[in-house]
């Protein structure tokens, strides 16, 4: 049998979170064997016996795998793909954050092995001077070789999208609903559509038909940051959606970049979320000229840091691609 069939079957089961999934895709070395498997084989994988008794009843294992086998048939109509956690095209940075996603659905092109990419991000009515900030910062991303990585709301991220675009640079928009629901928000339906025609990628870890919600959209926040090598925060209230992707890149030791606007700009509301996050660990002050245009030296340090980290590459062992013009050069 497939693995992905196996794989996307154990999601479909009700009652098993994904903590209890990967202890078992640890425990066995395909998917498909756990569905033949008895207690003792689940008891040593660490499942308690609430799942074990889910797992062993036939009528819910059934049920798992008709929905699974739909829901692929539903997404090869519709030009979807669906990928586990092994694959090769799943964004790499992911697989370095808690609670990781075992399934992702995607439209468009996903990079194999993506480890260069920087998420952009920020409120959805920004002021003028956040919006061309975005913009002129996206490019310089770009033209480092890295790729940019959103959440396709209004605002600061559609600019780092349609920015990354303009300059011919891969892009990904993750998404907090199914990819057979309604673009959201409805205005950027044609950027949506453009992202996938210009071999960028659109990203859920929803099932195809999941709505639009509020927790989907935190849980979004986390693979924007955790797809990426650092979060640059461009503008957000205290309340902001912003400031949960910001929040989640702390916890995944991923640095936030803050710029400092000048004091009238950084007391104002639009950036008291922002204004709040300086001085904490991990978070970068980003020094602006007299044009509002930031300087990404700095930046490329703290990112080639992080780099370092999560792949263990020293200084003087860093890998050739790391050396390439353009890579933190």
């Amino acid at each position: 049998m497939d693995d992905l069939i196996c794989t996307l079957a154990l999601k479909k089961i009700k009652g098993l979170k994904n903590i209890h999934i990967f202890l078992l895709l640890k425990t066995f070395k395909n998917p498909c064997d756990i569905f033949d498997a008895g207690k003792p084989d689940f008891l040593k994988a660490g499942l308690k016996d609430e799942q074990i008794k889910i797992l062993r009843n036939t009528r819910v294992v059934r049920t798992a795998f008709f929905e699974a086998i739909n829901e692929i048939e539903d997404a090869s109509k519709n030009g979807i793909k669906i990928i586990t956690y092994n694959s090769p095209f799943y964004p790499y940075n992911l697989n370095f954050i808690r609670n990781k996603p075992i399934i992702l659905y995607y439209k468009g092109v996903l990079k194999e092995n993506l480890k260069f990419a920087a998420a952009v991000v920020g409120q959805r009515n920004p002021p003028d001077y956040s919006l061309n900030l975005a913009q002129n910062l996206t490019e310089q991303l770009c033209s480092s070789g890295f790729s940019i990585i959103s959440g396709l709301a209004a605002g600061i991220d559609a600019a780092a999208h349609k920015t990354a675009l303009k300059n011919n640079c891969y892009t990904v928009a993750y998404i907090g609903s199914g990819l057979l629901e309604s673009v959201y928000p409805p205005e950027n339906r044609n950027l949506y559509q453009e992202i996938i025609l210009r071999n960028g990628a659109i990203v859920s870890e929803f099932p195809l038909h999941s709505k639009i919600s509020a927790k989907n959209l935190i849980a979004r926040d986390r693979l924007q940051s955790g797809s990426s090598l650092g979060t640059f925060a461009i503008s957000s209230p205290a309340n902001g959606g912003t400031m949960k992707t910001c929040g989640f890149s702390l916890k995944q030791k991923r640095p936030v970049f803050v710029p400092e606007y000048a004091k009238e700009l950084m007391n104002s509301k639009d950036n008291s979320g922002l204004k709040s996050l300086l001085g904490r660990n991990g978070v970068v002050a980003l020094k602006l000229d007299k044009n509002g245009i930031l300087d990404l030296a700095e930046v490329m340090d703290e990112l080639r840091i992080v780099y370092n980290d999560i792949y263990e590459e020293k200084s003087d062992t860093r890998s050739s691609l790391l050396m390439q013009p353009g890579l933190f050069g």
